[in-house]
């Protein structure tokens, strides 16, 4: 009696057919995981950039209204006992009352009768530790050791006929985060050496003028007009995202009230 052959898969044609199908899911995960892996890093690079320019722009916005502008080279003493040199990594600016960054806060933020309406608010940018603020921010492996804090000191008196202090100890004293995980290599601040009545073609009043030292301000320059100020942000392993912008200020002679420009 002849044997027939019946219909169907042999063990061995189940193996191979396995074996090709787990290839086959092998190299399909291998894809997705990639461009997941590539979707995730243009998502930090994109919020990274963003961050940067946000950052950028308010300091920008600030910048416009300050009334003065501490050169370089100026060691500044926090309320907290700590302090800062004005330079490369920090920038510090007076603003005066009555402006969105200078106020009173609460119901009446603006009102004509406040005790701090001749005062100013000293406004900081400079670089510091992330371990500092790791309550605020939290941990994150991937962030670099570097943030960009903002100091809003409250109330300063700037007599008129005289330089404004270096010295805010004792003052109130608002800190926050600006931006987080920054590339301190790729993060400079860098003063124009023109000033603004030559610019504008403006007089400037002698007493506004910044010394380095400041006991002899007849060699002092004018205030400085712009500040350009070019803000790295790198997390690791994620490519580095920077975002420059030049920050303008304007003449506002020291013999004028607070608030007020020539």
């Amino acid at each position: 009696m002849k044997a027939t052959r019946r219909g169907g898969f042999t063990l061995i044609d189940l193996l191979v057919s396995m074996v090709i199908l787990g290839v086959i899911l092998i190299a399909t995960t291998d894809l997705i995981v990639k461009n997941q892996q590539v979707a995730n890093r243009q998502i930090v690079a994109q919020q990274a950039k963003e961050d940067a320019r946000l950052a950028l722009l308010r300091m920008s916005e600030l910048f416009s209204g300050a009334a003065y502008v501490y050169p370089g080279d100026q060691l500044l003493a926090l309320p907290d006992g700590s302090s800062i040199t004005t330079g490369d990594s920090a920038l510090a600016v007076l603003m005066p009352w009555g402006g969105p960054y200078c106020n009173d806060g609460g119901s009446a933020p603006y009102d004509p009768g406040s005790v701090n309406r001749n005062s100013y608010c000293a406004v900081i940018y400079a670089l510091d530790e992330r371990s500092k603020y790791v309550d605020v921010l939290g941990a994150n492996p991937k962030a670099s050791d570097k943030v960009l804090v903002e100091h809003v000191i409250k109330w300063i008196d700037w007599p008129v006929n005289s330089l404004p202090t270096r010295d805010f100890s004792g003052m109130s004293q608002i800190t926050g985060i600006v931006a987080d995980s920054v590339a301190a290599n790729h993060t400079t601040m860098e003063y124009s050496t023109g000033s603004l009545s030559q610019v504008t073609h403006k007089p400037i009043d002698p007493l506004l003028l910044s010394a380095h030292e400041t006991s002899n301000p007849a060699d002092a320059k004018a205030l400085i007009d712009n500040v350009s100020v070019e803000l790295g942000l790198k997390h690791r392993g994620k490519p580095l995202q920077t975002e420059r912008r030049n920050l303008f200020a304007r003449a506002v002679p020291r013999s004028a009230p607070p608030g007020t420009g020539n």
